[in-house]
């Protein structure tokens, strides 16, 4: 099977030869580009590239000879397979043009078969020696890549090409995008899970240390009193340290309860569950709160919601910590609206409030453990920042989408969007 067409460069001084040469090789589908001298032959070759140069070899200015020799010492253009053109008495000087590493000659007169059979072999081993120079070149890549993966500045993308191949070269490159993003995501999770570390303990020594240090200082309040038989004062105190025992329990619950549900996300317990049900059950504890606080919980169920399949102890933990958090953040007076419809395939649980709300750029922490809106707003509130992060943690683990929304003076709403099935 011949090669498929190639460029080729015709240096000759004479029209005729140039012309005869130039007419053969563009029946054969070649493009063909001519040259009167050496002078112009090297301006084009290092203007374009060629895939084989046919040269004469006696020309004015500069000669085959000199052609031959500016070529070898180029290293890129060194590799363009040349076939000197020479008539059957000079033998000698195609010997001389053979050593300075000419690939082949072509006697004149130009015989067609024999020109097609030089120019094809010609061709094939000029594509033989790319395709060995580019695979040694992607080999290169690679091992680039692993010195840069060693380095810490490796890019995946990088060895797209590399892996295009369908050789075992290109499979390589695969196998090797593949380890450098497992060992990525590994690094990444590391890091996340260092800083969900150093923000733990941060936050234990900061958040923990004020309710333990309130119980202490209750409990030499009640020694006091104690020994003055202030028996008033004494209950009073009993029922302060009573508070500031169960803030500091709640806070440990929240951290035991954060670390046991990120370990045990890959595979939530789905089982049929009626959603309606649910909402009403998991925030029903927080009525007596918002009564406390002056705040209105209302809700608005669509009628006939699906059966869900999920994880009922987990969503009913995600209901729990939106409406806790939209009273916890709301004011005296202020309204908390939970609304749950189906449509189009999926559940949308959203929780609105009239707190402060806060800035848009805001939103895209929010959910992160130990994210905190405003120490304003949380001064005098305690809390490790932990119920929203509980919240991405599971509706992710259900496949779902977050849904945000805020507006600085105006309130907020936080909820979720799951598949219904």
């Amino acid at each position: 099977m011949a090669p498929a067409p190639g460029k080729i460069l015709v240096v000759d001084d004479n029209q005729l030869n140039r012309m005869v040469l130039c007419l053969q090789l563009q029946r054969e589908g070649h493009r063909v580009e001519l040259a009167e001298h050496g002078m112009q032959a090297m301006a084009m070759l290092r203007a374009q590239p060629f895939d084989i140069v046919l040269l004469d070899l006696l020309m004015p200015e500069m000669d085959g000879f000199q052609v031959l020799g500016t070529l070898q010492s180029d290293g890129e253009l060194r590799r363009i397979p040349v076939i000197v053109i020479s008539a059957l008495d000079e033998m000698e000087n195609v010997a001389r043009c053979i050593e300075m590493g000419a690939t082949d000659h072509l006697p004149r007169p130009f015989d067609p078969a024999l020109l097609r059979a030089r120019i094809n072999a010609s061709l094939a081993a000029k594509r033989l020696h790319d395709q060995e120079a580019e695979y040694l070149h992607q080999v290169a890549r690679l091992t680039d890549a692993a010195a840069d993966m060693e380095a810490g500045r490796f890019v995946p993308a990088s060895l797209t090409s590399v892996a295009a191949r369908d050789d075992a070269l290109g499979q390589l490159a695969r196998v090797f995008q593949q380890m450098a993003c497992e060992i990525d995501a590994r690094e990444r999770k590391l890091k996340q899970e260092s800083q969900f570390k150093s923000a733990l303990i941060g936050k234990i020594t900061h958040e923990l240390r004020s309710p333990f240090v309130a119980v202490g200082f209750s409990a030499q309040l009640l020694q006091r009193y104690a020994e003055h038989h202030m028996l008033a004062e004494v209950l009073a105190e009993a029922r302060q340290l009573d508070r500031q025992l169960a803030e500091g329990r709640q806070m440990i619950d929240s951290v035991i309860n954060y670390a046991s549900l990120v370990s045990k996300l890959a595979a939530p317990h789905a089982e049929p569950t009626d959603i309606a049900a649910l909402i009403r059950e998991s925030a029903a504890p927080l009525q007596r709160m918002a009564e406390v606080r002056e705040v209105t919980l209302s809700y608005m169920i669509a009628e006939r919601l699906p059966m869900m399949s999920v994880d009922r102890q987990q969503i009913s933990e995600v209901i729990h910590h939106l409406v806790h958090n939209a009273i916890k953040f709301n004011h005296a007076g202020g309204h908390v609206r939970l609304s749950c419809q189906a449509s189009a395939g999926y559940l949308t649980l959203i929780v609105e409030d009239d707190g402060p709300g806060m800035d848009s750029d805001k939103l895209e922490t929010i959910w992160d453990a130990f994210a905190q809106a405003s120490d304003d707003i949380q001064r005098g509130i305690g809390g490790l920042g932990l119920g929203l992060a509980l919240v991405s943690c599971i509706v992710k683990a259900h496949r779902g989408t977050l849904l945000a929304h805020s507006t600085l003076g105006k309130g907020s709403a936080f909820g979720f969007r799951i598949a219904i099935g």
